[in-house]
């Protein structure tokens, strides 16, 4: 008797060759967040990179064929993603617009305080500025937008009374968490006076 086919539309199981190839993959790139975080962009090698993961530079190249600059590429685009959902999800819930300010800083600063992610994410190398080009700035932007925006319909409900234009508001306010992310990171600012430091300066802005 042939066997029972699949039910139409169930996701097909990978196979363990595939599963192999994406736990090296994941291992890579665990390895590789684990060398940036410690050493930056600059001092860190195909050569530790592969040590750290425990395969060699042939394996690494045949999974990132551009090496350290695609595997911090990808590492750099996933913690985008997840600053994208969290700000995102904030914005979909009800509060006014110090109440969407705060809460963008809290989904930041809750990745800054993860050890290897928060100083990998703040990372600040010239030598870098290539290989983000592609990714670069897709969070930031995200962030920038929903802040100008709900800040100019905060203006026209006269809920806001500060008149400078919210596009430049929104990038000087990014510009504020993404310094915060890195003092954060490196354990030189607490999260609770930040997150009080920004209440403060965004319902300012209310005016008297």
């Amino acid at each position: 008797m042939a066997a029972k086919a699949k039910s139409d539309g169930a996701p097909a199981r990978p196979s363990l060759r595939e599963r192999n190839r994406l736990r090296t993959r994941r291992e890579l790139l665990d390895a590789a967040l684990a060398v940036f975080a410690e050493s930056g962009y600059g001092s860190a090698t195909v050569e530790n990179i592969a040590a750290r993961a425990g395969a060699s530079k042939v394996t690494l190249y045949s999974y990132f064929p551009q090496g350290r600059e695609e595997l911090f590429r990808e590492l750099y685009e996933e913690i985008n993603d997840e600053v994208i959902e969290k700000v995102t999800a904030a914005y979909a819930r009800e509060g006014d617009f110090p109440s969407h300010v705060v809460a963008v800083t809290e989904a930041v600063l809750e990745i800054a305080q993860r050890p290897l992610i928060g100083r990998f994410y703040s990372i600040d190398d010239p030598v870098l500025d290539e290989a983000l080009t592609p990714v670069r700035g897709h969070a930031s932007h995200l962030c920038a937008d929903l802040i100008s925006t709900d800040l100019a319909a905060a203006q026209k409900a006269g809920v806001v009374k500060a008149s400078a234009e919210p596009g430049a508001i929104g990038e000087l306010l990014v510009g504020a968490i993404r310094s915060a992310l890195s003092e954060v990171a490196r354990e030189r600012a607490k999260p609770a006076d930040i997150l009080n430091a920004m209440h403060a300066l965004v319902s300012g802005l209310r005016g008297p």
